[in-house]
């Protein structure tokens, strides 16, 4: 099902969006437990929202990617943002395996993690013309009547088709930062869903989270997981944590009235002349500096976040 939706303050995306005609089909047609939810959220607009209480600023042609047929809240902060849901139920692994499942773990590990609980990935940028295309061409499948089983088998196929280009040359469109891969099981993960779980933990527990204690919560040895961040992000425990501090210092700046020394208490620094010579260092400006430009009520971020 697809629906243009303004997102103008809170909206809910229920269980009720998977088609309710596609249901005598599911009896007939699926083993239950072998059926995937998904959904695509397409961002018509640029904007400022949350997706379940998480933050998440979207920009214009970027695609969320929603597990789970659980409800999800999506709450705008700012400006309303128009948005293209289309919300699918395909088996799992077939087609969908003979696709994608094989060459994409990170789509193999949302399957593996059930669907109790949504998990979401965003993918930044994704106006290129073969994505268009897909997205026109399942919402023209989805005008037709599903009660037809080949044409059912068409739609799972370009959702499959949708997910590979999604994925293919995912590394640098995919936002860490703004995904949520929650749990702790990252042992048989891939790559991308271990760095996922990891930031997700570090942001949760910015405020404290040592080495020692991140790698006994994911059952690693101290050692073997600093080597492992490494690996995953390119740049020591220390330093990844200390990033994560930052961006969520700039979000609480542009999008809270939190005074300054409440924020860098939040985020772990227990001397706040430290926290201005870190966030000035690693944004050359000091964080009054930084709220005064790129607050949600500034003149500059309102022009900067114009809808399209």
């Amino acid at each position: 099902m697809v629906k243009i939706q303004d997102v103008k303050s809170v909206h809910l995306l229920k269980e009720t969006d998977f088609r309710k005609s596609d249901e005598q089909f599911h009896k007939t047609y699926y083993d239950e437990s072998s059926s995937f939810h998904m959904r695509f959220v397409e961002s018509l607009t640029s904007g400022e929202m949350t997706i379940n209480g998480r933050y998440v600023f979207l920009q214009k042609n970027d695609v969320i990617l929603i597990s789970s047929p659980k409800e999800v809240l999506i709450k705008n902060l700012n400006h309303p943002t128009k948005l293209a849901v289309y919300s699918e139920i395909v088996r799992a692994p077939s087609p969908l395996n003979l696709v994608v499942v094989g060459d994409n773990p990170m789509v193999h590990d949302l399957m593996n993690a059930g669907e109790d609980e949504p998990r979401f990935i965003v993918y930044r940028n994704q106006g290129d013309t073969l994505k268009k295309h897909y997205f026109e061409l399942l919402a023209d499948i989805e005008s037709q009547d599903l009660s037809d089983p080949f044409l059912q088998f068409q739609r799972e196929m370009v959702v499959g088709l949708l997910l590979s280009e999604l994925l293919r040359n995912h590394r640098p469109t995919i936002s860490i930062s703004d995904s949520f891969f929650p749990g702790r099981d990252i042992h048989h993960a891939g790559k991308d869903t271990q760095a996922g779980i990891i930031f997700n933990y570090l942001v949760d527990h910015s405020r404290g989270a040592t080495l020692k204690d991140t790698a006994a919560f994911f059952g690693y040895e101290k050692n073997y997981f600093s080597r492992l961040c490494r690996q995953l992000f390119g740049v020591s425990f220390t330093e990844q944590l200390a990033i994560i501090r930052i961006e969520l210092a700039k979000r609480m700046l542009s999008l809270s009235n939190k005074n300054i020394d409440e924020i860098g208490y939040e985020l772990g620094y227990k001397n706040l002349s430290s926290f201005f010579a870190i966030f000035k260092r690693s944004c050359e400006l000091t964080p009054n500096e930084y709220r005064r430009k790129y607050s949600y009520k500034s003149e500059a971020f309102t022009s900067d976040n114009q809808l399209g």
